[in-house]
């Protein structure tokens, strides 16, 4: 490998992530242009881990919670999700997608696989397996180092 940073593994990580985001941005914003950023990433977790507390979608989204504060309010306001207090727990709610909110997030699943499917052309299925795990394994090692 090069020195040049194009050559980089971290350059190459950034720009991959940039650039999936950005073709996926510009399909969600033809569709859906009232969603805000942080939204999609928040819908998606909805639909995998249904009645999730505030700080645990905070973490499997990687979003600070004084962040995901203000998002969820928009969310909640605009009908896509809703916010039910525990009996035990007043000061944490558990999040929930509305009937809207699990619609959109259907289709919003469909627009990620479009944009996986487009931009993995010419990438094996075993090849995209790899990727995937040795995605996962860098991310297990940043979480071992502090952040």
């Amino acid at each position: 490998m090069g020195s040049a940073m194009e050559d980089s593994l971290h350059y190459n990580l950034l720009a991959a992530h940039t650039l999936f985001q950005k073709t996926f941005l510009y399909r969600l914003n033809r569709e859906f242009p009232e969603l805000l950023p942080g939204q999609p990433k928040i819908i998606d977790y909805l639909m995998s881990h249904p009645h999730s507390f505030q700080r645990k979608i905070a973490e499997g989204c990687l979003i600070e919670p004084a962040t995901l504060s203000p998002i969820l309010e928009k969310m909640e306001r605009s009908g896509l999700i809703r916010r039910d207090k525990t009996a035990d727990n007043r000061k944490n709610s558990i999040v929930s997608l509305s009937e809207n909110g699990t619609r959109l997030g259907l289709r919003l699943r469909e627009l990620f696989l479009e944009t996986e499917t487009a931009v993995c052309v010419g990438i094996t299925p075993d090849e995209q397996e790899r990727l995937l795990r040795i995605l996962r394994s860098i991310q297990k090692n940043c979480r071992k180092e502090p952040a």
